[in-house]
């Protein structure tokens, strides 16, 4: 591809859904920061389309909870305050512990070899730039055996909102000893079937998680 082509999404492929994947991924890494302007002209540019798709784009991540899109000011990506990122944790708790207590019981040997090798790969990741999705993939793998597919999409989402704040503010690579050990006690507890522990062991993890987003906020 020539250097004056547009950037990732050729013309032909050039849609909503893939325009909004681009920026999702770049929200979720934290390459466009919280409070970042998404100027639909230069992100035209960028994807080589015009106008229309992209502010379908914008309209599908405000929908998510990524982007905020104000009339006659444009987009920008969503910037939480703290009791904004409290109440997103309050609802992670209730979601996520509900969904591993109900997940515990019906854990199958595929369900372990899933949530092994996501464990592992997590681990593997840990205090690198892929640390976030390795850690997301290793609580979806966990709660999947629930069988809840709305109650996980709710889940995903939330998670989206605020983990691309460990990505703003750097602080995994410093966390990385405890967040393992997190993680390794939730295993420990699902693998000896004892579904409330596991509970109480994952609502500790995200109550510190919160806790830490918070306290890297900027100040109001």
């Amino acid at each position: 591809m020539s250097v004056n082509e547009p950037h990732q999404v050729r013309r032909y492929a050039t849609t909503p859904d893939l325009i909004a994947a681009n920026l999702r991924e770049e929200i979720l890494r934290g390459v466009l920061p919280p409070g970042q302007a998404l100027r639909q002209e230069e992100l035209a540019g960028r994807f080589g389309v015009s106008r229309l798709p992209v502010r379908d784009a914008l309209l599908r991540l405000e929908a998510e909870g990524l982007v905020d899109v104000f009339p006659n000011r444009g987009a920008f990506v969503t910037t939480l305050s703290a009791d904004e990122v409290r109440e997103i944790y309050h609802l992670r708790i209730l979601l996520e512990g509900d969904a591993i207590e109900a997940a515990v019981p019906r854990m199958t040997s595929a369900d372990w070899r899933r949530i092994e090798a996501a464990h592992a790969s997590s681990t593997r990741s840990a205090g690198g730039p892929d640390w976030v999705p390795g850690d997301r993939e290793f609580h979806l793998a966990l709660y999947a055996p629930a069988g809840q597919p709305r109650q996980l999409g709710m889940i995903e989402m939330l998670r989206g909102t605020v983990d691309r704040y460990w990505t703003a503010y750097a602080e995994l690579p410093t966390r990385t000893a405890e967040w393992l050990a997190d993680h390794d006690a939730i295993i420990d507890a699902c693998r000896a079937d004892d579904a409330a522990a596991a509970r109480v062991r994952l609502v500790d993890h995200l109550r510190r998680a919160s806790a830490l987003v918070v306290a890297h906020l900027p100040a109001e």
